[in-house]
């Protein structure tokens, strides 16, 4: 979702869109005019419908890209209530971001074994001993997928969310806050850089590069682009080149982090079934494209940053 999207989500077919509350009428689109407290509504409840319309799709449909979506409105989420936590409870914020996280999780495990099985498929032509190991993971991707369905449907996903905005909201209105939109925002944004860059430095320091410090940019700069989309209507226009060079950085941190949790799938889960040397040279595929990934992500940030 864009910046110019951020306060309109598209609709779900056959979905409905969420009632509106009874409190005052609130712009719908964030501008330069809009006040914190606004802007806050304006993005949060464009971005909850959204992850609300997924879920109830995903109600009536198993299709691993409604998950995608869902945890990806999840995700920014997280990053909005991140943002604003200076002015919220912040033991509050913390448990309801926590709880935005575990059904991120929940929507996130079908996927993992998507990409587990994608790279494999395309070794099958010359690697047919993978074919009885893609048939198992088949079969773990379809008790993952159940587990994504259930777990969102049983949580509440549409009380929880519109639970987490009335709080917020409420509190941003019972308390007088005295800095511009603008102001607000860059000094988020600011906060956000500061984190990256701490954890980019700490990445780039060893000769021999580290994936947890790798995933720790990762997750950095996708909450300091989320912001920058958040905010963009209000920000210094130079943001724009920062948005680019953090989704190039985001696509090649992505890239390496399929490739671990797929090495992880393999190694944590049962494929009794399968030949033990299969799984042991699907393994090594994954742990030599990591280590080239990671050596290839380390000399990135080094000549970015």
């Amino acid at each position: 979702m864009n910046s110019q999207n951020s306060a309109s989500a598209m609709e779900e077919p056959g979905v409905p869109a969420p009632v509106a509350g009874k409190r005052r009428s609130r712009p719908a689109t964030l501008t330069a005019a809009s006040s914190v407290t606004d802007a806050f509504v304006i993005v949060a409840s464009a971005t909850t419908a959204e992850a609300v319309r997924r879920a109830h799709a995903l109600h009536a449909k198993a299709d691993p890209e409604i998950l995608h979506k869902l945890r990806v409105a999840l995700r920014r989420l997280r990053s909005l209530y991140w943002a604003y936590e200076p002015l919220l409870d912040k033991n509050n914020c913390k448990l309801q971001r926590e709880e935005f996280k575990y059904l991120a999780f929940a929507a996130g495990k079908t996927r993992d074994w998507d990409v587990l099985r994608d790279i494999l498929y395309a070794q099958e032509q010359t690697r047919p001993s993978f074919d009885p190991l893609l048939r198992v993971i088949g079969q773990h991707r379809a008790t993952a997928l159940s587990f994504s369905r259930k777990t969102i449907r049983s949580a509440g996903v549409e009380e929880i969310l519109h639970s987490a905005l009335a709080s917020a909201r409420q509190q941003l209105d019972a308390q007088a806050v005295n800095v511009t939109l603008a102001e607000f925002a860059e000094s988020r944004v600011h906060s956000a850089e500061k984190s990256l860059r701490k954890r980019v430095k700490r990445a780039i320091q060893p000769d021999h590069p580290d994936y947890a410090a790798l995933h720790e940019v990762r997750i950095a700069g996708k909450k300091l682009r989320y912001l920058l989309e958040f905010f963009a209507p209000v920000l210094d226009g130079s943001h724009q080149r920062k948005i680019a060079l953090l989704t190039g950085v985001q696509e090649e941190l992505g890239k390496l982090n399929d490739l671990v949790v797929s090495e992880s799938l393999l190694r944590q889960h049962s494929f009794q079934s399968v030949n033990p040397e299969a799984v042991k040279e699907a393994a090594a595929l994954f742990a030599a494209q990591k280590k080239r990934r990671m050596r290839a992500a380390h000399k990135m940030l080094r000549d970015v940053w």
